[in-house]
């Protein structure tokens, strides 16, 4: 049994997060207009030389060659002048080419703290800050904007400097994509199970106003693997992730929005061991984080973290 779509990797950012918690402007070159007047000025010599036979027409051979002449003089300033503006246009286009414009690349990330046993916390990004500031347990914050780029994130005891971190995750942050950075783990514990950060990409592309996604994440340092049952209809319970590690995320289909009852099975026995009651918030059309967390008493509750940064603690139900 499998882990749908696992997304490990680490390094977070618990970044920046918070605060809370050209183009060769085708200038359309007027060179096209200049070549326009070329052939403008062309005609206009057609003209005059048939002008000219007519003089010869009626007047005598020096004559005429003396209007010719003139014609010619004037189709030659006429002709300098077409170049004059020609000249002026491709400067104009030059000058158009040295300009440059785009915004910078943007992403978006934000914080959660759900590292048991683990004091409040500031965040550095890149050594400066602290961009976050005494982010205590089961708490988050909003989205930030950043430049899209490389980054370490210095997480320390709140209080103390980026020299002193006791975490140091490094990450990219794409653009046009939405992070969060969560601290998962028990400080007082060694191992996989120890203090350690989590990057997880929230996807809210597409997603019917009907529906909800859901992005279930194992984050309960004193469970092992787990399956995850939707228990909705407990005639028909119906198993939505198998063997789910420590640190394992998967992001479930999209389900209608609505109440939904959620089991976690730790035995492996088919029968949930801990459910949890997640009530009818109108989160039609959204992204959710569902994490499984205990406290440092062991207790296991349903994380919930919403795209305005809101974090619910959904209890166990009881028995």
């Amino acid at each position: 049994m499998n882990t749908s779509k696992m997304i490990h990797a680490w390094g977070m950012s618990l970044l920046l997060a918070t605060a809370a918690c050209g183009d060769d402007t085708e200038s359309g070159d007027t060179g096209a207009d200049a070549s326009t007047g070329a052939d403008t000025a062309d005609t206009a010599d057609t003209a005059d030389t048939a002008d000219t036979a007519d003089t010869a027409d009626t007047a005598d051979t020096a004559d005429t060659a003396d209007t010719a002449d003139t014609a010619d003089t004037a189709d030659t300033a006429d002709t300098a002048d077409t170049a004059d503006t020609a000249d002026t246009a491709d400067t104009n286009d030059s000058e158009g080419d040295t300009s440059t414009g785009g915004a910078e690349d943007m992403a978006e990330i934000r914080v959660l703290h759900l590292g048991v046993n683990a004091p409040g916390v500031d965040v550095f990004a890149n050594g400066e800050g602290p961009v976050v500031e005494n982010l205590e347990f089961r708490n988050g914050t909003e989205y930030l904007m950043v430049p899209a780029g490389d980054y370490t994130f210095e997480i320390a005891v709140a209080g103390t400097g980026a020299d002193m971190a006791v975490l140091a995750p490094e990450l990219t942050l794409d653009a046009d994509t939405k992070y969060t950075a969560v601290a998962i783990g028990d400080l007082n514990e060694k191992g996989d199970i120890t203090l350690q950060a989590l990057p997880l990409v929230d996807d809210d592309a597409d997603i019917d106003p009907a529906n909800v996604r859901i992005t279930v994440v194992h984050a309960a340092p004193a469970v092992g693997e787990v399956d995850v049952w939707e228990i909705s209809d407990p005639n028909n319970p119906v198993e939505l992730l198998s063997d789910v590690p420590f640190g394992g995320a998967a992001t479930l289909p999209d389900i209608p929005a609505g109440a939904l009852e959620v089991g976690l099975d730790v035995d492996n026995d088919a029968v949930p061991d801990v459910t949890f009651s997640i009530p009818d918030a109108g989160l039609g059309g959204l992204q959710v984080n569902a994490f499984a967390n205990n406290d440092a008493k062991g207790g296991v509750a349903l994380v919930a973290q919403l795209p305005d940064g809101t974090v619910l603690p959904i209890p166990a139900n009881a028995g």
